[in-house]
């Protein structure tokens, strides 16, 4: 188990890079599908996972002139009272729920970039 935890580690932080796509787009299905942890505390870990892989990413992505700094500390501060809010939520929504929920949005998600 240590080994599939390390793997799904190692490949969060390569395409959470490479794509920007955050960590929960594989953490979460990993964490509840292949190491049977709970959604709610799978997107709790997701989310403490990702603040050093950010802090990496976004620096690497700065030095390269890849980050629009102003748009980025506007889009956090909406992020951050969004965050706050979000989690409070899970507690009064089922993990069922939150699973759906997440699967609609990756749906969504998946549609529009394959259509555009």
């Amino acid at each position: 188990m240590h080994f599939i935890t390390l793997i799904t580690g190692l490949a969060t932080g390569w395409l959470s890079a490479l794509l920007g796509i955050g960590g929960g787009v594989i953490l979460i299905p990993a964490m509840v599908y292949l190491l049977k942890i709970p959604v709610q505390q799978a997107v709790g870990t997701s989310l403490m996972v990702i603040i050093p892989t950010a802090v990496v990413g976004a620096w690497k992505h700065y030095n390269l002139n890849h980050v629009n700094l102003k748009f980025a500390l506007l889009l956090a501060m909406g992020a951050v009272v969004g965050a706050y809010f979000g989690a409070l939520t899970t507690s009064y929504i089922s993990g069922e729920v939150i699973r759906k929920l997440f699967a609609v949005l990756l749906l969504i998600t998946a549609v529009r970039m394959f259509i555009s």
